[in-house]
């Protein structure tokens, strides 16, 4: 979750979001065994990367879950997700109970992230869809819990085993420049703790340089300054890092008139728009990729910055922060994989090729950007309300399998 996105997501109209055309046929997503083969990690070149969470925890007292606002056990009216995990493959001992009533009349299970085991599935479900790994996040505001150390161990053992990368990524939406030096802060951890996983043989490398990124610089609801910005990519750089920065969808007009954060943008080795809101599936292609998406990648060409855009399979905010919000309930809506493929064919056909692609998310059920296998309509809970995976999928995993065809596409354009 990020927590400018809420307040981004808002100013968007439903109207917008609900323009849409033809989807009688819906896109078959099958198993992918091109790709399966371990992952170069000595270059970003080609990869199709997703955005790991890593944070849902088995509520405790002082425990920060992500199934619930307040710790206590996920259930009607103390929930904080718009999708729910197909937990069925999960090791029984990591998953618990919720309050949650599934047709069946039983208690919809959850499970916890830093459970042996889990990370360990999710790896196996990248190596056999063949996805290239994940961009695990790192959370400013959560540097001292020790549970998102656990989810790095899981994280960098399950890619050793299935052959797949991995990268770090700070989120940095909660820094504030005035109360200190946000860029300063990011490299203490980097040095201290990050840097020691940047040796491991899954640990993705570019240009002979472990690959580093922030999310945060530029966002208006984001207190981090023009010059902190630019000092965290230039103090990573001088670390010895290769550095991506986590940027609004509108860094290029700033870019090219040289005004708000340019100099921060500039500073990075790559620009990693985040779009998640920023258009309908009506609105994209005539939209956004052609206005600003197309005119970026030949800004950033031109300054010899990397592109690594964003792809998204839609979005809903109805229980986000645990305030139900009847209007964001499945607002951008998934068209049954359209909406995504949509945007994972564009950004694979721009003429200037990207350096990878993000994808966002592998597991954000709490904004439903989510791609790991969760309920169909049909198995959602009676008792609240949640977006399902559409009931005609052959199986909940169709969005893993989905994303597997979009990176052998890309991965084939690029090489």
């Amino acid at each position: 979750m990020r927590v400018t996105l809420s307040s981004l997501l808002l100013v968007a109209t439903a109207s917008a979001a609900k323009a849409h055309g033809n989807h009688e046929n819906h896109p078959r997503a099958h198993q992918n065994y091109e790709r399966t083969a371990t992952v170069d990690v000595s270059t970003l070149k080609g990869k199709w990367l997703y955005g790991y969470q890593g944070w849902f925890r088995k509520p405790a007292s002082g425990v920060n879950n992500h199934w619930s606002p307040n710790g206590g056990t996920p259930g009607p009216g103390n929930v904080e997700v718009d999708f729910l995990p197909d937990v069925s493959q999960y090791p029984t001992n990591c998953l618990f109970p919720s309050t949650l009533t599934a047709p069946n009349g039983q208690p919809v299970q959850l499970y916890d992230n830093t459970c042996e085991g889990v990370v360990d599935l999710h790896f196996k479900w990248m190596q056999q869809y063949g996805i290239d790994g994940v961009i695990v996040q790192r959370f400013l505001s959560h540097l001292s819990d020790a549970s998102f150390i656990t989810i790095l161990n899981q994280v960098e053992a399950a890619a050793v085993k299935y052959g797949r990368g991995f990268i770090v990524e700070y989120d940095a939406s909660g820094g504030n420049s005035s109360a200190g030096s946000v860029a300063n802060e990011i490299l203490a951890d980097y040095n201290s703790v990050v840097k020691t996983y940047t040796s491991s043989s899954a640990y993705i490398h570019q240009n002979g340089k472990p690959a580093v990124m922030v999310f945060g610089v530029g966002f208006p609801t984001v207190a981090i300054s023009v010059s902190d910005g630019a000092n965290i990519a230039t103090q990573l750089k001088n670390a010895g890092a290769y550095v991506g920065l986590g940027v609004p969808s509108t860094f290029g007009s700033d870019v090219r008139g040289n005004t708000g954060f340019a100099s921060a943008y500039k500073a990075a080795n790559l620009i990693s728009p985040w779009t998640v809101g920023s258009y309908s599936e009506g609105g994209y292609m005539a939209g956004y990729h052609t206005t600003t998406q197309i005119p970026d990648s030949q800004t950033l060409k031109s300054l010899g910055i990397d592109h690594a855009p964003l792809v998204w399979p839609g979005t809903s905010a109805y229980h986000l922060n645990g305030v139900t919000n009847p209007s964001a309930f499945d607002y951008f809506p998934r068209y049954n994989g359209s909406f995504y493929s949509m945007q994972a064919d564009a950004v694979t056909s721009l003429a200037i090729k990207p350096l990878f692609v993000f994808n966002a998310m592998f597991d954000e059920m709490n904004e439903g950007t989510g791609n790991l296998p969760s309920l169909k309509t049909s198995q959602l809970p009676t008792n609240d309300k949640f977006v399902g995976y559409d009931n005609t999928f052959a199986n909940t995993s169709f969005y893993l399998a989905l994303g597997g065809q979009k990176a052998t596409a890309f991965a084939k354009a690029v090489n």
